[in-house]
């Protein structure tokens, strides 16, 4: 599971940011088969983007609905961004915000954003799941 495999990346040998936590378990998860180099494209994505805007999380979860749902681009794969904005609007319904600053905010007591990459892999799996089960 996606949200358990996401735990193993969040220990300190690894030390990876929020969006590479979610990209490397999804890796691991879906057996996506994804270069170290193509991992290395979330390394920018933590903390906001490094300003504090839109949560690595979420960077990191679109990545990744972007490998697994892409056909050829985005143009020709519309459900990409269907999938995309479905998870934003759980994401947010969930913790009540989409921006790095507001949620550390909120959340400072969790260390390191624990509950935003668990919280954002959770959602992220049962989206998965649930569009596999309308394709199959």
């Amino acid at each position: 599971m996606l949200s358990e495999m996401v735990k193993k990346y969040r220990k300190e040998e690894y030390d990876l940011n929020c969006a590479e936590s979610i990209m490397y378990a999804a890796n691991e998860e879906y057996d996506l088969n994804l270069s170290k180099q193509t991992l290395k494209t979330m390394s920018g994505f933590g903390g906001g983007m490094a300003t504090g805007d839109v949560c690595g999380v979420i960077s990191g979860a679109v990545g990744v609905i972007g490998i697994m749902f892409t056909e050829i681009s985005g143009h020709k794969s519309p459900i990409v961004g269907e999938i995309t904005r479905e998870f934003i609007k759980r994401f947010n319904e969930s913790l009540r915000f989409i921006k790095c600053i507001d949620l550390k905010k909120e959340y400072i007591d969790i260390k390191r954003c624990t509950l935003m990459i668990e919280k954002g892999a959770e959602i992220l799996e049962a989206i998965i799941l649930e569009r596999k089960t309308i394709s199959t």
